[in-house]
């Protein structure tokens, strides 16, 4: 059973790039949309993975909380292009709410 903090449809700001078979490979704060039959469910960063790769918990985008995502429920993840910033070469991941800014 999937929980889902949200029946708001995500909208992604950029395109999903390569689906991810194995969630194991998923690691925290990577941006990923989640898909049903083709639709986006829900787009954040992983906060969470089981060590089997059986179960995630996404940070949804746009403050929409935390959901539970079971690979047997039939979704797709996506992982999301990485944000480049305009001119210097350098991409950047984005932080969490709360996390210190650190250099």
């Amino acid at each position: 059973m999937t929980v889902y903090a949200s029946k708001t449809h995500a909208r992604s700001p950029f395109p999903a790039r390569e689906p991810v078979a194995n969630w194991a490979t998923l690691s925290p704060a990577e941006e990923v949309e989640i898909r049903r039959n083709g639709r986006t469910v829900a787009a954040g960063c992983v906060d969470m993975r089981a060590s089997d790769g059986s179960v995630i918990w996404l940070i949804q985008d746009g403050g929409r909380g935390r959901a539970l995502f079971l690979q047997g429920d039939g979704v797709t993840v996506f992982r999301r292009a990485r944000r480049n910033i305009a001119g210097t070469g350098h991409t950047r991941i984005p932080r969490r709410a709360g996390q210190a800014h650190g250099r």
